[in-house]
């Protein structure tokens, strides 16, 4: 073969991958499908409503499919919609104007979705190559700076939007309380309004954890000052549950941080009312391990997913099983405070059942004599 013969030698296309043939067997199958359904409702509904319930097929499956099938669906629907429903029936032939325009629509929308699914693709692609470029640069200081400056910004935002919804949360909150809540449906706002109270408030703790402005300042308290501390704010979630507190030994004074200790242990408790059995114990253990101060905190739920362990405490993660409502920071949160602490927190299934919380907080200790 010549050197010229070899230059115009055009490279083969790219075999059809398993997945691509699945949408060109599922596109002529939902063809098939919808075409013998407006047949059977022609008589009710006329032939243009086979047209839209085409297209809106078509333009679903562009919003999933490659281009290819798109535009074989697209065909196909328009020959179909032009053989056994446009008038006369059985032939290609179209009178009406209007029904040409509409047979051209699938035509239209088909290139439209095809030229979205590439620009799509061409998008994915490109914000791929832009993440390998964002891991070189984090790599150097100049990029690190910028992230840095970036993320400042960004905590910046949300600090000042949660402070913004702070002010009418609180004039909610004080209508509420000269209606009273007799009314059902101002306890349904009071409870729709400690919730966005809960989430402003989390998303503000979230970005001191984040920016590290946290400052421990521990100083002497009792252990059941600090548990009292935690479960004041969350006393209707608690109402349902018995709460179960026991010491290995007589807890002498410990000095910590009992603001964020007790916000830990709220935290912890508030989820342990959203996972747990209505009329089942709640348990809290506090033992001192050497310097260490450790409490668990266990409930009578379904336990952990497998595996996900050390998920529960990344920045909005909810399982699946997960109740509406939450905004996936509460963990997250604790962590943050007890490392802020110097402390840890860990999470795993208890051995007959149930969601168990591990804390270790380093502490000191005093007589209380």
């Amino acid at each position: 073969m010549s050197a010229a013969q070899r230059t115009n030698v055009q490279p083969s296309p790219p075999p059809l991958s398993l997945a691509e043939v699945g949408q060109y067997s599922w596109g002529l199958t939902l063809v098939f499908v919808l075409a013998s359904t407006c047949w059977v409702l022609l008589p009710y509904t006329g032939y243009l409503f086979a047209a839209l319930v085409f297209l809106l097929a078509i333009v679903l499956a562009g919003t999933r499919w490659n281009r290819g099938p798109v535009l074989m669906m697209a065909v196909v629907s328009a020959l179909v919609w032009n053989y056994f429903f446009i008038p006369p029936q059985f032939t290609l032939h179209i009178d009406k104007p209007q029904d040409m325009v509409m047979f051209s629509l699938f035509f239209i929308v088909a290139l439209s979705m095809g030229h979205l699914i590439t620009r799509l693709r061409a998008r994915e692609a490109a914000l791929a190559q832009h993440h390998q470029e964002r891991e070189h640069l984090l790599e150097l200081k100049h990029r690190a700076e910028l992230l840095s400056e970036s993320e400042r910004l960004h905590r910046t935002l949300l600090d000042s939007v949660s402070h913004e919804l702070k002010t009418p949360i609180a004039i909610i909150r004080t209508a509420l309380d000269g209606l009273g809540l007799e009314n059902p449906y101002a306890r349904e706002i009071e409870t729709a309004n400690r919730r966005l109270q809960r989430i402003v408030e989390s998303f503000l703790e979230m970005t001191r954890v984040e920016s590290e402005a946290l400052e421990p300042k521990p100083d002497w308290c009792e252990i059941g000052d600090v548990l009292h501390a935690a479960t004041a704010p969350i006393q209707q979630e608690l109402a349902a549950h018995a709460l179960r507190m026991t010491c290995a030994t007589e807890l002498p004074l410990l000095k910590l941080d009992s603001r964020l200790l007790a916000q830990v242990l709220g935290n912890l408790l508030h989820n342990a009312t959203r996972y747990a059995p209505a009329g089942s114990d709640i348990e809290i253990h506090a033992a001192l391990v050497g310097d260490n101060l450790q409490l668990r905190v266990r409930d009578h739920g379904p336990g952990l997913p497998l595996g996900a362990e050390d998920q529960l405490f990344e920045k909005f993660y909810r399982t699946p099983d997960s109740p509406a409502g939450g905004t996936g920071l509460g963990l997250a949160i604790a962590r943050g405070l007890m490392r802020a602490m110097k402390g840890d927190i860990e999470a795993h299934t208890h051995p007959t059942g149930g969601a168990e919380f591990v804390l270790h907080l380093p502490v000191k200790t005093r007589s209380a004599a």
